[in-house]
């Protein structure tokens, strides 16, 4: 299953990126994770359902001198929202625009 997740908040220039690639890393989600001009951070996750919910629970975080999320978007492969033009990263997750 795979799903597109936008992150809301302070996530932009405190080390979330790289956060998100460690949960990815331990859950076994392959995707990407990569910053929005909007100052929302983009996550493209793939994995079994029970997984992606482990690792969606565990990206949102609201850390005291880090990052702060304030609320997540979630939307499934077959939502208008998700971005059709995403490559698979089957096997991997790659943080992008470091």
């Amino acid at each position: 299953m795979r799903i597109f997740i936008i992150v809301h908040g302070f996530v932009q220039g405190v080390g979330y990126r790289a956060f998100v690639k460690r949960m990815a890393d331990r859950y076994k989600v392959s995707g990407m994770v990569m910053n929005a001009k909007d100052g929302s951070v983009h996550v493209l996750a793939e994995a079994e359902k029970s997984v992606l919910e482990l690792f969606k629970d565990a990206i949102y975080v609201d850390m005291k001198n880090g990052p702060q999320v304030q609320h997540i978007e979630v939307f499934p492969e077959e939502s208008r929202e998700f971005p059709k033009s995403m490559d698979r990263y089957e096997g991997r997750f790659v943080v992008l625009g470091e």
